[in-house]
């Protein structure tokens, strides 16, 4: 580079002295570096592949091109149906839906005093209840919790959800309140069941029995 135009506006002597001074720094060879060599954390031997400090201690497994792990038993086939597995701390559960598109359950009118019952708690009917049947509702809770898990398959039950908790020694049964009652006296036919079932909801406690 041998000639440079510098374009400046009029000013104090000072001023233009700076600008020649700040020129002359940029038009001065822009030092180039050399990058410091590279340091490996891991000692030079593990380089050389005698020892690396992160090594799996067992080979990965070999996959087979079926997808199957080696030596594993065939998994058995669930069967059908909205029954679930038992699940941890003694409990079963299983939740029942309806079909969407097919015939939706009979609805059976409330009686005079599930009705009153509602009204006097101001009560939503899309909200949900619980039935509780207890020890001395039936003489064996766990064949009552297997009469009970055979009803959704061939019945019409509304949507519903039940849990057998084996600590407590009782049967729950979730469902809306609007098919509380029928669901109630299902439980109580179906079930054989004696005495009276309790019907809660959230932060009220029994409301209703049958």
């Amino acid at each position: 580079m041998e000639h440079v135009v510098l374009h400046y506006r009029p000013g104090p002597a000072g001023g233009l002295s700076s600008l020649l001074e700040t020129t002359e720094k940029l038009l001065e060879p822009f030092p180039c570096r050399a990058p410091p060599a590279f340091t490996p954390w891991f000692p030079p031997e593990a380089s050389a592949g005698l020892r690396m400090p992160l090594r799996p201690a067992r080979p990965p497994p070999v996959i087979p091109p079926t997808g199957a792990p080696p030596d594993s038993p065939p998994r058995p086939r669930e069967a059908p149906g909205p029954l679930q597995t038992r699940q941890p701390g003694g409990q079963c559960s299983w939740s029942l839906f309806t079909q969407r598109g097919g015939p939706p359950p009979r609805l059976q009118p409330p009686s005079r005093s599930f009705a009153d019952m509602v009204a006097l708690h101001g009560l939503h009917l899309r909200q949900r209840a619980k039935w509780v049947i207890a020890q001395h509702n039936c003489r064996d809770v766990e064949k009552a919790w297997r009469s009970l898990s055979r009803c959704p398959r061939g019945s019409r039950l509304p949507t519903c959800h039940a849990t057998l908790r084996r600590g407590r020694a009782e049967i729950w049964v979730f469902c809306d309140l609007l098919v509380s009652e029928q669901v109630g006296r299902f439980l109580k036919v179906q079930l054989g069941l004696t005495g009276s079932i309790r019907l809660s909801v959230h932060r009220l406690g029994d409301v209703f029995s049958l």
